[in-house]
Formats: structure tokens, C-alpha cells, sequence
């Protein structure tokens, strides 16, 4: 039996994923050598909304599956579950990533899927390292990192191996294209990011119509048609390890802010997902896409240091301000001129890769440069969103499941994986063919479009209109138009500066090329150079968006979640769990979950009927709390949302003595005399604000009915045991009564039990749950228990396990196929 020819087909691809190794490591050196973590909000939010799922999972082993720590109470879904299936899930990413920190490994993700999908697509290995480094190092990437974004970013890691699985499934590689696709795609699912894998969803159907068109014309449909059932297989098995998750995502989505509006006043013209201007308040202008080839072309990041020697620096010091004043102004200064609100840094695709991008529209072969040219131009027009409204508002209508996302410049993640997917075939293609004149003459023409882009910038980088919503402020002081004046000047020259940088890339990597087609370089000299020249390109501006500053010792890395005198304080006085409202920006705030049941929180898809409470209620009620406190008040008679929410507690500051109690507050359960119908949601929430929720409950008559309104007040009930999917009551009523319980209400898992048999419980004050309680000593009992969750978790258990079984298998067959192959080649 011959053995591997490790020279070509092991030592290529084991050096290429050392360097990719070494890139991780020294661009991320302050985690490998200094014990440092990068410093990141989101995370921090996401780590302190899900505290207390994670402390339940700990003391029981179980899932908690409900929280209590935001917004009055939501399912965790979406903040931190676990499944049955995840431990197979979890091996294989442990794996993939070797164990590297979680911010560094993600990074690695990226460069080891496009490398791959290079790989497959044919491209040869040291060649692949300049895509593989590009696709990584990408701003885009970085900035998400950044900002805490993690499973956004390892959703994108994931899409080329996904893309990669299907091409070698339409190669013909059918098993080892089955694996790779189910692999790879319940990975992506299990990042649990659907707005990343819808736009994936959208490149692979791009990728399909092109496969399909080629098999009708080579009138191949039956392989086509078998290879396609084979990958519909793959998601199958894909999906079913991810069931649990995908199944309660779809649920808890009916009732999100993603799903339909209980209300329809003022929804005439409303229909199913996020408001359209929310949908598209950041996007892109069509110039700032420019930001793709020249990565300051729009100004970079919102604020930045700009040194002492720029425009504004020099106009500040004949203004005779100290030194001190100028340093403030330019190390923070507005030079983002683009179309969004505000901007952590641009979408920069590398100058190399956009100029290979046109070297792959001209030499890629067909049908992949129709396809990948087309879902390029198809994801730059949807960054473009409210800038190009004839299209973008019609997809927001009737694309499916379009309108339920935000942040439309999100959709940039398609052409970030095309543009060097089509470059680096494309050059592989250029490479291999004879260098005559009608390929010089094209080579020429592709390499001319994109310098001749760059020249006229730097020629008319001056005439653009600089002008940003920011520079109002200044235009309203004195002297401000010479600020503003300024400001555009250094704009211009950020503009200049990197189109020039971008533009000596390029002629580098087109004199390389020029080089290597006239026999003066070897193939291994051009493909060293260009991974060298893509690494410099996309390090350097990568690190403008994640610098030193940005990390942490590791051990302070959380420091924002340690318990202030004020948490200590309500901490000791809390036994009751009652609830507690942040009255700094309360609904955007998750570190007050850490330790206590918030009022607010921060998540992108909270409960529907909350959102609406904090719409028409609890906004206005948090700004007359604190008129209230503000006044040396404390009567609170006129918040009866946040009395019925059990808000005990406003905190106003980290010290104890910032911390201001509601006697108010109405508790964990109360009993009230007087139910008041109503027949539609839209009556239920403008009444709420009218009445005493001590003494009277609204019910919708459309949803619920009641055989009496009139109840007993007398007696009591209070909560005996609190767990976040489990609460226990204890009534002592003389009559028959009516409970409404300071919990939101979720029809789908929570079941209630009155003296151990099974009761119903109903939907109150339009987004808490209610009951009625027969006469004499009960114990109720709330339990939340879903099926999604039971059913779900099994089925993702042998799916997973099936999935680990082809994998394993894909990879014993593979081998052996090469052995055999090498053992053929030698005889």
C-alpha cells in the first residue's frame, strides 16, 4: 500500500493552517501572552441577563428555560439554553476552534471555513491563506468582535463552510459533501444568529438557481436533482440537531417584537415584524459603499483621533486654545460622514481582494462569476435600505421573513464572503491560463478599472460633500462654520490618504501578477507575497478598531457585574425577590439582571405586549418616578404598571443611599373585587392607566371569559417558593376571588396547578397572568414545562449523534478513497 504523498497533498495544507495559527495569535497577542480579554459591552449585557439561568443550571442541573431577571419575565430562549444535543454540538466546535480564547477563536473560524471553501472551489493552498486572512481580518468582523457581537461573528465563520459543503455536494463528492453540509450548517444554526443565516439562505439560493441553469443546459438535471435531495437530507439532519432551539425560537417568536402586534390601532398600514424605519435606520449610502475598496472613504468610525497636526488640530491652535482643550477635541473628533446615526468603522473587504474582484469578473469561470458577481450587487443594494426605498421597502413587504431583522448593512455579509470567493478563482483561473494578448489585454482592463477608480479619488477627493448631521452643533456656536470648515478638510483627507494606501496595494499586487505572467516569479514567490501584502493590508486597518486599549486583565473582565453598595443593600433587603427599576436608561440596561428581577433589561427581541407597556406606560411612568423622588416625594399611587410589576425598588445610583424604596408596590400576587372587560387589546391597554390595580383588573372578554366580575377581596395569598420555571402560592380566601400575579403572561408552557390539579389561569391587566380562586386554604402552583423544549431536546439528542456517526464516517471513507487513489497513482 503507497503512503500519502505528504509533500503535495498533507505538508501545503498543514503550513497553511500554522500560519493561519501564528496571524491568530499575534494579532490577538495581548490574550496569549498578556492574560488580557477584550473589553466588551454586549457581553457583559448578555453575561448579566443570563445569571440567573446559569445560577439555576448550576445548583440543579437542569434548564430553567424561564427568566424573572428581565422585563418582568421572559422564556430564555434566546439568552442562555442548553440542549440535550449541544455536548456533540460543543465537540466538534472545541475542535474546530483548538481550544483558543472565545474572541480569538471565532477569528480563527473565519480563516479555517473560507481557506476551506477556497480549497474546494480549487484554488491552491498558499494562494487560499490571502482569502482565508481577508475574509478573517475584515472590519466588519472586528468590529462586531469589538462590541461583544460574538455569535454574529461565528455565524459568519460558518457561512463558507456551510457553501463550502454544497459545492463539493454538486461536485459530485456526495458523502463527504452530505457530512460537511450537515456539519457545517448545524454549527451555523446552533450560533444562533438567524439574521446571519438568512442572508446565508438567500447567497445559497443564488448558488442554487446558478447550479440548476447549468444542469438544464448540459442537460444534467437527474444528477442535479439527486444531489439537491442529498443536501435537502443534510438540512434535515442539520435541523434536527438544532430542533429544540429553531422550535422555540418560531414560538417565542409568535409573541416577540419580532411576531404579529397585538394592537391594532394605528396598524392600518402595519403588517408582521419590526417597524420599517427601525428596519432601516442604518444603512448605507450608495457612496459609503466605497468603504469595501477605501476604509476612511466615508471617515471611518463616528469619533477618532485625528493628532494635533490635522486641519482641525492646526485651526484649534491659532484659535489659542491649550493644549489640553485641542488634545480633547481631536482624539474624539466627528469625522464620520456617512448615512448611519453612528458608527463603530467601516466595512472594509481589503483593497487586494476588491482588486482581485476584478480580476475574478473578467477570469472566473462560469457559472460561478454570474452568480457571485450578482449576489454581490444583490447584498450591496440591500445595505443600502432607506437610500434606495423603490427596492428596499418592497423586499421589506414581501420577501418572507425579511421584515423581522434590523440593521440592514448586516446584509454586506453576502458580498463579504463573494468578493474574495470571486477574486481568488477568478486569479486562480488568470494563473493558469496562457499569457496572450487577449488575456493581457483583459488582464489590463481588469486591473485598469479599479487603479483608475483610486486615481480619481485622489485626484476629486475634494469635491465630494463632506457635510454630516453632527456638524450642525458647531454651525450654532460662534466661529463654528471655521470648525466645520476644518473638520471637512480632514475628512477629505482621510478620503485622499487611504486611496492612496489602497492604490499602492493594488499596483503591488498588479506588478506581481505582471511578474509571475512573464516568468520573473515563481508560483510560490506570488502567492507568498500576496498572503504577505492581504495580511499588512487587513491587520493594519483592523487595528484601528481594536487596539490595546481595547483589552482587559482577565480578571477584570466582568468588573461592571460586581455588586455595588446598592445591590448589597437590596440584596439584604430583597427575600421576597421583588422587582427592581434602574432609572439610568432602564430598557437598555442588563446589568441590573446580574443580581436582581428587573424591570427593564437589554435584549433584540423582548416580549410584544411588554414592549408595549414600556410604549404606552412605563416610559412615561419611569420619568414621573423620578419627578416623584426628584420632588422628595414618595407617594406612588400615580406608577400603577410599575406597582403591579412588584417594583419595590429604584436604584438611581451605585451607593447605598441611592437606593429609594415603594411601599407601594403591590407585591407577588394580590386579590382584587372588581373585574372591568373589556373586548379588544386595544381597550385593554388604554384603560390601564385609569384604574386602581389594587382593587380592580381588566380581562378581554374576546379572549377569556368569566361567569362574574364581582369578587371578594377579603383574605390573602402570597408566594411561598420562587424558582425562575417554578412559583408556589399559598390563598386563604373566604369566597370565591379573583388573584392577578405580578408575572407576565405566556400561554405556551406555563401550567397551574391548584391543590395538585390541574386549573386554568388567564391573561390580566393585558400582560399578566390572573386566576380564580375557589373558596378556602389552597396551594397553586405555576410550572413552566414546554413541550418545544421536551421534545425538541430529544430529537436534537439523535439527530446530533447521527450527525457525529456520518461525520466519522465521511472522514474513514475519505481516507481510505486517498490511500486508495495514491496506492492506484504508484502501480
Amino acid at each position: 500500500m503507497s503512503k500519502l504523498n505528504l509533500k503535495e497533498q498533507v505538508f501545503p495544507h498543514l503550513i497553511s493552517v500554522v500560519v493561519l495559527v501564528i496571524i491568530t495569535i499575534l494579532f490577538f497577542s495581548p490574550m496569549f501572552f498578556g492574560n488580557k480579554v477584550i473589553e466588551q459591552y454586549d457581553v457583559t449585557q448578555g453575561i448579566s441577563s443570563g445569571q440567573e439561568i446559569v445560577e439555576y443550571r448550576d445548583k440543579t442541573g437542569e434548564e430553567a428555560l424561564w427568566t424573572n431577571s428581565m422585563f418582568g419575565g421572559m422564556p430564555a430562549y434566546l439568552i442562555n439554553i442548553k440542549y440535550e444535543g449541544d455536548g456533540i454540538i460543543n465537540f466538534f466546535q472545541k475542535v474546530y476552534s483548538l481550544g483558543f480564547p472565545r474572541q480569538a477563536e471565532v477569528i480563527l473560524k473565519c480563516f479555517l471555513s473560507f481557506y476551506i471553501l477556497l480549497i474546494i472551489f480549487g484554488v491552491r493552498p498558499y494562494l487560499a491563506l490571502a482569502g482565508a486572512v481577508a475574509y478573517g481580518l475584515g472590519t466588519f468582523n472586528i468590529v462586531s468582535l469589538e462590541a461583544g457581537h460574538i455569535w454574529k461573528v461565528e455565524a459568519i465563520a460558518y457561512m463558507p463552510l456551510v457553501l463550502g459543503g454544497i459545492h463539493l455536494t454538486y461536485r459530485g463528492k456526495l458523502l463527504g459533501g452530505f457530512a460537511l453540509t450537515a456539519l457545517a450548517l448545524a454549527l451555523e444554526i446552533d450560533s444562533n444568529h438567524l439574521q446571519i443565516t438568512y442572508y446565508l439562505l438567500l447567497l445559497v439560493i443564488f448558488y442554487g438557481i446558478a447550479m440548476l441553469v447549468q444542469a438544464i443546459r448540459q442537460k444534467e438535471l437527474k444528477p442535479f436533482l439527486i444531489r439537491s435531495g442529498i443536501l435537502v437530507a443534510a438540512a434535515l439532519l442539520a435541523v434536527g440537531t438544532n430542533l429544540g432551539r429553531i422550535w422555540n425560537t418560531y414560538q417565542y417568536g409568535q409573541y416577540s417584537t419580532r411576531g404579529p402586534s397585538a394592537l391594532t390601532k394605528g396598524s392600518e398600514d402595519k403588517q408582521e415584524g419590526l417597524d420599517r424605519d427601525y428596519v432601516f435606520n442604518y444603512s448605507l449610502t450608495m457612496a459609503e459603499t466605497m468603504t469595501l475598496f477605501v476604509p476612511d472613504f466615508s471617515g471611518g468610525a463616528t469619533g477618532r483621533n485625528i493628532g494635533m497636526d490635522s486641519n482641525l488640530g492646526e485651526f484649534l491652535q491659532q484659535a489659542n486654545l491649550n493644549r489640553q482643550q485641542i488634545q480633547n477635541f481631536v482624539q474624539n473628533a466627528p469625522t464620520y460622514w456617512g448615512g448611519k446615526i453612528s458608527t463603530a468603522g467601516p466595512t472594509y473587504a481589503g483593497a487586494i481582494i476588491v482588486f482581485l474582484f476584478f480580476i475574478g469578473c473578467f477570469f472566473a469561470p462560469q457559472p460561478h462569476r454570474t452568480w457571485l458577481i450578482i449576489a454581490t450587487i444583490f447584498s450591496i443594494m440591500l445595505t443600502w435600505g432607506k437610500f434606495f426605498p423603490s427596492f428596499n421597502y418592497l423586499l421589506y413587504d414581501v420577501l418572507p421573513g425579511y421584515n423581522k431583522f434590523r440593521t440592514v448593512e448586516m446584509a454586506m455579509v453576502i458580498a463579504l464572503l463573494c468578493i474574495p470567493l470571486l477574486g481568488l478563482i477568478g486569479l486562480e483561473s488568470l494563473l493558469r491560463s496562457s499569457w496572450n494578448d487577449k488575456i493581457r489585454k483583459k488582464f489590463l482592463i481588469a486591473a485598469g478599472v479599479p487603479i483608475s477608480i483610486l486615481i480619481l479619488l485622489i485626484v476629486f477627493a475634494g469635491s465630494f460633500n463632506f457635510e454630516a448631521p453632527v456638524d450642525s452643533r458647531y454651525l450654532a456656536q460662534q466661529g463654528g462654520d471655521l470648525i466645520v470648515d476644518a473638520l471637512q478638510d480632514d475628512r477629505a483627507d482621510l478620503l485622499r490618504s487611504d486611496a492612496l494606501r489602497s492604490l499602492i496595494f493594488c499596483l503591488l499586487v498588479a506588478a506581481a501578477l505582471f511578474f509571475y505572467k512573464l516568468e520573473k516569479l515563481k508560483y510560490l514567490g506570488l502567492a507568498t507575497v500576496l498572503a504577505l501584502l492581504s495580511a499588512v493590508d487587513m491587520w493594519s486597518v483592523a487595528k484601528r478598531f481594536l487596539t490595546e486599549e481595547d483589552y482587559v486583565r482577565a480578571r477584570n473582565r466582568f468588573a461592571a457585574t460586581t455588586a455595588s453598595e446598592a445591590d448589597n443593600f437590596i440584596l439584604q433587603q430583597n427575600a421576597s425577590r421583588a422587582r427592581v427599576l434602574n432609572l439610568q436608561n432602564p430598557f437598555n440596561d442588563a446589568v441590573t439582571s446580574y443580581y436582581h428581577a428587573s424591570v427593564g433589561g437589554y435584549h433584540g427581541a423582548k416580549l410584544g405586549r411588554y414592549q408595549d407597556l414600556i410604549e404606552y406606560h412605563l416610559g412615561n411612568e419611569v420619568n414621573q418616578a423620578i419627578q416623584t423622588l426628584q420632588q422628595g416625594q414618595r407617594n406612588f399611587e400615580d406608577i400603577p404598571i410599575l406597582n403591579m410589576l412588584n417594583t419595590r425598588y429604584f436604584k438611581a445610583g451605585e451607593s447605598q443611599n441611592a437606593v429609594l424604596i415603594n411601599n407601594q408596590a403591590l407585591g407577588n400576587a394580590w386579590l382584587i373585587s372588581q373585574v372591568q372587560t373589556v373586548e379588544n387589546a386595544d381597550q385593554a391597554i388604554e384603560t390601564l392607566g385609569t384604574i386602581d390595580p389594587a382593587q380592580t383588573a381588566i380581562v378581554n372578554i374576546s379572549d377569556f371569559q368569566l361567569s362574574s366580575t364581582s369578587f371578594s377581596s377579603e383574605g390573602e395569598i402570597k408566594r411561598v417558593e420562587y424558582q425562575p420555571n417554578y412559583l408556589k402560592y399559598e390563598a386563604n380566601v373566604p369566597a370565591e376571588s379573583f388573584a392577578v400575579f405580578s408575572e407576565i403572561y405566556y400561554p405556551d408552557g406555563w401550567e397551574v396547578t391548584i391543590d395538585g390539579e390541574e386549573s386554568d389561569y388567564l391573561r390580566a391587566n393585558y400582560a399578566f397572568r390572573a386566576m380564580v380562586i375557589p373558596a378556602g386554604q389552597h396551594t397553586i402552583e405555576f410550572s413552566f414545562n414546554p413541550t418545544s423544549y421536551r421534545v425538541g431536546s430529544t430529537v436534537s439528542l439523535i439527530a446530533s449523534i447521527l450527525l457525529l456517526v456520518v461525520v466519522l464516517a465521511a472522514l474513514g471513507l475519505s481516507f481510505r478513497s486517498l490511500i486508495k487513489e495514491n496506492t492506484t497513482a504508484s502501480t
